[in-house]
């Protein structure tokens, strides 16, 4: 099992993966334009288990909130053949370690939120919540927590 960035050559078929699950009444070349804009400001992560791309998740740079660094997490997604086996929490596991302490990561959970929790993700309060559907947390220290809880939802990312 092996963490690495995606090669430009697996991005089609991340994208074909990823197009299964959040199509959103996109066509698969409106969906592949859409998510191409996120690698502008984001890097695509893979586990890689014999050469073949078994889980992948986007890592975005996001505007500073509070004066500290912010990143997202976004498409995490193991297909249904490689469900189960634990590369999600590998893939979540080595990203948490790449980024300071001292910093931000958000996500929206699709998915139950007591998996995030398992890597002390922290479901933020309602007043920070926007979507129905999807449900915003954040990984980060206790001291950033606390500033965080002072802030507007005006400071928090939009779904990304």
């Amino acid at each position: 099992m092996i963490f690495r960035q995606a090669l430009p050559q697996e991005i089609n078929l991340i994208f074909s993966d990823g197009y299964k699950e959040w199509s959103k009444n996109r066509t698969f070349e409106q969906y592949c334009s859409d998510n191409a804009k996120e690698d502008e400001y984001g890097t695509r992560y893979v586990i890689d288990v014999d050469n073949k791309v078994v889980c992948s998740l986007i890592m975005l740079k996001l505007k500073d909130i509070v004066g500290k660094k912010a990143y997202g997490i976004g498409s995490v997604l193991t297909p249904n053949i490689h469900a189960g086996k634990g590369y999600a929490t590998e893939l979540l596991k080595n990203c948490l370690q790449k980024e300071k302490e001292d910093s931000f990561i958000f996500l929206f959970s699709d998915i139950n939120p007591d998996f995030y929790k398992r890597f002390n993700f922290k479901q933020l309060p309602s007043k920070f919540q926007r979507y129905e559907k999807s449900v915003c947390m954040v990984y980060c220290n206790d001291v950033n927590w606390n500033e965080l809880l002072n802030c507007s939802i005006d400071e928090m990312p939009s779904y990304f």
